[in-house]
């Protein structure tokens, strides 16, 4: 069993990508007779391992995945501090609202942004596989429905959409006086009908 836990580490540090519990089991069938449930013996095997050390066995949209623990994001900041892409505010909250309120049209998106969706950004995110289209909207013009893929659970470490943190509660503004006094409302008249002369 030891070989076998060995061969499922390697193949996950190996891996550039997550791997299922079903594709290990048939990449070690192929040479090796082995269940399906050894193989997931053997991850918990790996992490029980691991508890002393700053790795672990996580398991993410697509399978399994061996990475570094929260505990030393500080560090690996220092790493990836250059590496890692910049996103633009309005690349995250339209993958934020398509995640969050998927499957949604650009026309969507749009109507709770209040401003237009660049095509740039929708390619970005295409390119990076993190959303794609899942259908199209039966009205006029058949506008298409976009949807978050595997990858982008993968990349942001959710196994699935229940995953993702809850939204802050928007609350409405408290004691908000919008009467306006008759004098007010007078000059308010009066100032908009001078601008149009």
């Amino acid at each position: 069993m030891s070989e076998i836990k060995n061969i499922v580490e390697a193949l996950l540090l190996s891996s550039g990508e997550p791997l299922s519990a079903d594709r290990i089991h048939k990449i070690i069938n192929s040479k090796k007779s082995c269940t399906k449930a050894d193989i997931l013996e053997t991850i918990d095997e790996l992490n029980i391992e691991y508890n002393e050390k700053e790795i672990e066995v996580t398991r993410v949209a697509s399978g399994f995945r061996i990475q570094a623990k929260s505990s030393i994001n500080d560090f690996l900041n220092i790493i990836y501090a250059e590496k890692t892409p910049r996103y633009s505010r309005a690349l995250m909250e339209t993958l934020s609202i398509i995640a969050y309120k998927q499957p949604v049209t650009r026309g969507d998106i749009e109507s709770i942004r209040g401003v237009s969706v660049s095509s740039s950004i929708m390619r970005t995110l295409t390119d990076r596989n993190w959303i794609k289209i899942v259908g199209y909207k039966d009205v006029p013009g058949k506008p298409a429905m976009f949807s978050t893929t595997n990858e982008f659970l993968d990349y942001f470490g959710l196994e699935k959409l229940t995953e993702l943190p809850d939204l802050p509660d928007i609350k409405e503004p408290e004691n908000l006086n919008l009467d306006l006094e008759p004098e007010t409302l007078n000059e308010v008249t009066a100032v908009s009908s001078d601008q149009l002369n």
